[in-house]
């Protein structure tokens, strides 16, 4: 059976690739506290996430201080892709950077950002299904009992 660090990683993979960049986006941030990430492109913060997630011989109450980690940030993500307000922002910001664009004559951008915001309708409703499916996840595998199960966790 796997462990809830390594059911994390699993579901991580079984998501596509602009979910799983969306998810390591969000996560670096409130996951890496060494100020390096913002400095990484989505690519390297989505493999600094999957290395944090797979870190071999990684001790049992380590492990599970990260699965709980990751499963506070994914609940609170979650929680704003499936409420509205975190789409609101997305939406805000997306508009701003096409008239931003528009304004001083970026042209590929003002594409790139109207593109986004035609699929924003599609991403909302994918991200219902993900959310779903992460739900599921954490009431089964990651619940408390399951994260400590035998483990101590270490704050500091």
């Amino acid at each position: 059976m796997m462990s809830p660090i390594e059911a994390i990683a699993s579901w991580l993979e079984a998501q596509d690739l602009d979910l799983q960049i969306d998810v390591a986006s969000f996560a670096s941030f409130l996951i890496f506290e060494d100020g390096d990430v913002p400095s990484l492109s989505t690519p390297e913060q989505l493999e600094a996430v999957r290395q944090w997630l797979s870190e071999p011989e990684l001790e049992s109450h380590a492990a599970a201080s990260r699965a709980l980690t990751f499963r506070i940030s994914m609940d609170y993500f979650v929680e704003g892709r499936t409420t509205g307000c975190g789409w609101k922002q997305t939406e805000a910001k997306l508009r701003k950077t096409l008239d931003e664009a528009k304004r001083v004559g970026k042209f590929s951008a003002a594409r790139k950002a109207q593109r986004m915001l035609e699929l924003l309708p599609a991403r909302q409703a994918r991200w219902h299904e993900v959310a779903r499916s992460w739900n599921e996840l954490a009431s089964t595998r990651l619940t408390l009992k399951a994260l400590t199960d035998g483990k101590e966790l270490s704050y500091g």
